[in-house]
């Protein structure tokens, strides 16, 4: 099965290809910049790599991510400087945002939000023989759980997420739902922002009663070998959890943070998205992170400062 470090660019394939033109009459109000007739067979980031994908920019530096995107076709502004390259095509548009979830909804319909899996096990689910499954979980469609793993009661795995060999999904725990994501269109309409990525979850991982493991938007959420996430844990779309990180009971990652291997953080602690904390942190229960934590570093406060010392927490030292 896949492991959570083989991390590839995320592109969600479309069920019938289209191209450039056909997204500028969708969206009526926009410019074409560059070969209408480019090919579009899926969705994707700017981060995303091969041809034939669509993907939207809408930051100050566009001309330079757009230069540097393998996308072939991207939404931008109409006031952005970027220019196509010869293999590209630029959508212009007043509202980047509003433009791209109208697209997906109009490509991949139903996708935003995953269809709930009934009680039981989805035919096309790949469960190894000596997983031991509760028999009011809920396991979707597209779904892979390795060997020795256990699911408990009430658990719920949505579609395209994949848990590795010998974890733990504690009682009522949800893998796969969706984050907190909308944009505010300028008439005061309320978008949701599609979550087409999953979650990939590597071997011997914990995840408590009750924690929430959300699916990515448009790159998956993963948590890697030996992670051990406690109950009540929320962890939001496309969050990065490397080897050994350990999540106290109560934590709130939120979306697009790093938490980089060994790092602990202690019950209620919060951090803030985008940021990252480094290899072998230490964050003191009911701490909030609003920036970069280095490595190493103990952190304590609201917000979250260097201390001199903190008492260790989490997995009882080896004897040297």
């Amino acid at each position: 099965m896949t492991n959570t470090r083989a991390r590839v660019g995320f592109v969600r394939a479309l069920t019938q290809a289209t191209n450039a033109g056909a997204v500028g009459a969708c969206l009526g109000a926009c410019t074409i910049d560059g070969d209408a007739a480019r090919a579009i067979a899926g969705i994707g980031s700017l981060a995303c790599a091969g041809p034939d994908v669509l993907a939207f920019c809408d930051t100050g530096d566009a001309a330079e991510r757009v230069a540097a995107t393998q996308a072939s076709t991207i939404i931008v502004q109409h006031s952005a400087l970027a220019r196509p390259r010869s293999d590209q095509t630029l959508v212009r548009v007043d509202d980047v945002r509003a433009a791209f979830i109208a697209v997906v909804n109009a490509l991949l319909p139903d996708s935003a939000r995953p269809e709930d899996p009934p009680p039981g096990i989805a035919a096309n689910a790949r469960i190894e023989d000596t997983v031991r499954i509760a028999p009011s979980a809920c396991i979707g469609t597209n779904v892979a759980i390795g060997a020795r793993t256990r699911v408990g009661a009430g658990a719920i795995v949505y579609d395209d997420c994949e848990i590795g060999s010998d974890c733990v999904i504690g009682p009522n725990a949800v893998i796969g739902w969706v984050g907190l994501a909308y944009h505010d269109r300028a008439d005061g309409r309320r978008l949701f922002f599609p979550h087409l990525a999953g979650v990939r979850i590597g071997d011997r991982v914990d995840v408590g009663a009750q924690a929430c493991v959300c699916r990515g938007m448009l790159s998956h959420t993963y948590i890697d070998d030996d992670v051990k996430i406690g109950s009540l844990v929320y962890v939001s779309h496309g969050v990065v959890i490397d080897a050994r990180a350990w999540l106290s009971a109560g934590t709130a990652i939120a979306g697009h943070a790093t938490i980089a291997a060994d790092a602990l953080l202690g019950i209620g602690s919060v951090v803030i998205d985008n940021v990252i904390i480094d290899a072998g942190a230490l964050v003191g229960g009911g701490s909030v992170v609003t920036k970069h934590a280095a490595a190493g570093s103990k952190l304590y406060g609201v917000p979250a400062h260097p201390v001199p010392s903190m008492r260790r927490f989490g997995p009882t030292p080896r004897e040297k």
